[in-house]
């Protein structure tokens, strides 16, 4: 039976239990993913015995290696295709992270972003946001974007804190990809390669998403990674299982199981503050945005109404919380579901989502949720026959997709258009 290395034992340990949606900490667990395994698809239906999973996760004592059907059982579970394909992908990770070189400091005034108070720090990444963002969606990402993206400050304050969605598939992705070979820590490379997924799911790239994906499910989740990148990692699980079979429901195992992970996430407005600066951390149920987000954009309507229920139920502060992107998004997305499922009266008002328009110093993040709600508009206009407005919802639609070079979001209109 073959031995694992300690790391490799370890990346699949955690694979397994991002998949499970929690750390496998107690028989009961062992248990679960049992009954799990043999009913999941992507597993092949093979049984492990729970004894056989309390020794591969260090519940019970074990001498010697592990059987490959084994291995195999739970490389497939974690999303690929076998135990020798986890190996590669991880294999992978771990070579672009020994070939990253040092942390320059040549930028050395960055370094005292540190000792600034919180809102200098935001301020000041806020104006490198802006003095590097290309004047066209399509141009080249500017020299100084890529210094700052391998720098340490540059890195907090700029890369991960001004996160331009709108120029993703142009200069943001560039930084992105020189900002993940210079910080490979397990938050860094989740935030950034669930970050690229979006780009290239939103450009309809398939080659490139799905080779990402199974990199980007065998990422290791430590327990106090922020709960933004773990969310942007299950809207990758959600849209790619509707992507191949956009006309059935979600599988049964999939929604629990985020449920579990993001029952597990930390919250963001937590004490001491998470790594992860900025807005992110005014919103206290990151994760539970994004999966609410590929809800709506896959026409989920009926989980997305128990999902956001669950949310608010589960984050009471929302009802209170105003002038936010993503609380005024959940509004809307609830409100387009609600209308979708008949649980409200077609003659209702519309979604308020124009408090979205006062912000100002996060105005660049309107510039790709903008697009959001022109289909919230899209979906309101068609449920009341509204032709003129819905015309003019798809043509923003069309307009934003065609020059940020995002055609899923086209393909989403002429879907509200023909439900």
């Amino acid at each position: 039976m073959p031995r694992l290395p300690l790391p490799l034992h370890a990346a699949l340990r955690e694979a397994v239990a991002t998949r499970f949606g929690q750390p496998l900490r107690y028989p009961s667990h062992c248990d679960a993913l049992e009954t799990e395994l043999a009913k999941t698809a992507g597993s092949g239906g093979r049984r492990l015995s729970p004894s056989t999973l309390r020794r591969f996760f260090g519940l019970v004592e074990k001498e010697g290696g592990y059987h490959l059907h084994t291995l195999d059982t739970l490389a497939r579970y974690a999303g690929h295709a076998d135990f020798a394909a986890f190996g590669q992908a991880v294999a992978g990770f771990a070579q672009a992270a020994a070939a990253a070189p040092d942390f320059p400091t040549d930028i050395p005034e960055l370094l005292a972003m540190a000792r600034l108070a919180p809102p200098e720090r935001l301020l000041l990444g806020y104006f490198l946001g802006r003095v590097t963002r290309p004047v066209q969606p399509g141009g080249a990402a500017a020299p100084l974007a890529l210094r700052l993206a391998a720098h340490p400050a540059g890195q907090e304050f700029f890369v991960e804190s001004f996160v331009d969605l709108a120029h993703l598939n142009g200069a943001y992705g560039e930084v992105l990809c020189e900002y993940l070979r210079h910080k490979p820590t397990p938050e860094a490379q989740l935030f950034g390669h669930g970050t690229l997924f979006l780009g290239e799911f939103l450009a309809e790239d398939e080659a490139a998403w799905r080779a990402r994906l199974p990199q980007l499910l065998a990422l290791p989740v430590p327990p106090a990674v922020h709960a933004f990148p773990r969310g942007r990692r299950a809207f990758a699980e959600i849209v790619a299982a509707w992507h191949d079979a956009p006309d059935a429901a979600l599988s049964p195992e999939l929604l629990p199981r985020l449920r579990r992970e993001a029952a597990a996430a930390p919250c963001a407005t937590a004490a001491p503050a998470p790594p992860l600066p900025a807005f992110y951390n005014s919103f206290p149920a990151g994760y539970h945005f994004f999966v609410a987000e590929a809800l709506f954009l896959t026409a989920q309507f009926e989980a997305l109404v128990e999902w956001i229920a669950e949310t608010n139920t589960a984050f009471p502060e929302l009802a209170t919380l105003e002038l936010n992107v993503y609380n005024e998004l959940l509004r809307a997305f609830l409100r387009v579901a609600r209308l979708r499922t008949g649980r409200a009266a077609p003659g209702c008002p519309p979604a308020q989502t124009h408090p979205l328009a006062q912000f100002e110093t996060h105005h660049w993040l309107l510039d790709y949720y903008q697009v959001h709600i022109d289909l919230v508009d899209l979906h309101l206009a068609v449920m009341a026959a509204d032709a003129p407005a819905a015309a003019q919802a798809q043509q923003r639609v069309v307009q934003y997709a065609t020059t940020h070079h995002t055609p899923f979001f086209r393909r989403v209109a002429e879907r509200v258009l023909a439900a």
